[in-house]
């Protein structure tokens, strides 16, 4: 039977939707990447000129192992050097400390019996030993939720916001560039994500509902996008107004969305974002420029102690 033409006007229309469906998988599986969540390639981060004057070379390659065997993924050599250097000062100071614990990673011993491991083969388990120390951190941090819960992780090595915080700042100091690996090779996260000024509300759309999309793992989600105020509470033209067609805004929280601060979901989905972002705080007004749009997160600021916004607007 000769198609007519209202079905070649159905499958045309059938096979756009598939291509458009096909791009937003993509995109998704490229972004999530950023932040630990399954993609179709590996991430994989260098060592920044700081934390390679910091870390001494011998250790880099126990920790990206570590990392690797305990799935740590692109942010956890860091995070374990960052570990490293405050607990021991990279093995210089084995301790015991005064609370008793010790070694490389400083573990306290029945945190030690039940997460320590023989990494290099030599028939002990020794926490005085590098390899096996590191390899025990890896394994205990994702015991504790890492990737997924960094900040949930690092608590759980130390009880300690502050430290959690010394932890975390620590690590992105020493981590560099990262690259995402997929059979065409390896794409630079940083031109990936922030040229593409495709699709609705001048591409902005895209970006803040896949940032917004992080939240959704802690209990947070979307609760208002675009609306009819045009003004900001400080004067300025919103992100959330329908007249900005070069932006778009999104607010997260939800009944089971915590408003703790630090440590409740909110938070946790606000850390998330910078993360994402490479923003040098996740609290207050934090403004950035990444390619051709500029990024904005509230939390923890005038009007947003009670959910968490990212806005995005198109500026070039």
């Amino acid at each position: 039977m000769r198609p007519t033409g209202l079905s070649r006007l159905a499958a045309a229309g059938a096979a756009t939707a598939l291509l458009g469906l096909l791009a937003l998988v993509s995109f998704l599986a490229l972004f999530g990447a950023l932040l630990g969540a399954p993609a179709s390639g590996q991430v994989a981060c260098q060592t920044s000129p700081a934390g390679t004057t910091a870390i001494p070379a011998q250790l880099r390659p126990i920790y990206a192992e570590a990392g690797a065997r305990y799935r740590l993924g692109a942010r956890g050599p860091s995070v374990l050097a960052a570990i490293n250097a405050i607990e021991s000062d990279f093995g210089r100071n084995l301790g015991p400390s005064s609370a008793g614990a010790y070694g490389w990673m400083q573990f306290m011993p029945a945190t030690w019996a039940a997460y320590g491991i023989d990494a290099d083969g030599d028939g002990r388990r020794d926490p005085a030993d590098p390899d096996d120390a590191i390899h025990g951190a890896a394994r205990y941090l994702h015991a504790s939720g890492a990737p997924g819960d960094w900040y949930r992780a690092v608590f759980s090595y130390n009880h300690a916001d502050w430290y959690v915080q010394e932890v975390l700042d620590l690590a992105d100091r020493y981590r560099g560039p990262c690259t995402l690996a997929l059979g065409g090779g390896p794409v630079e996260l940083e031109d990936l994500d922030f040229t593409d000024t495709s699709g609705a509300w001048g591409g902005a759309r895209k970006f803040a509902r896949a940032l917004a999309h992080l939240g959704g793992r802690y209990g947070c989600v979307p609760t208002s996008e675009k609306r009819e105020r045009k003004y900001t509470d400080s004067g300025g033209i919103s992100d959330h107004w329908v007249g900005s067609t070069d932006a778009y805004a999104v607010d997260i929280d939800s009944a089971g969305c915590t408003m703790t601060y630090p440590g409740g979901e909110a938070d946790l989905t606000a850390r998330a974002i910078a993360a994402a972002l490479d923003l040098p705080a996740h609290t207050g007004i934090v403004n950035a420029v990444r390619g051709r749009y500029r990024f904005q997160l509230l939390w923890q600021a005038a009007g947003h102690y009670d959910h968490v916004h990212i806005g995005v607007r198109r500026i070039a």
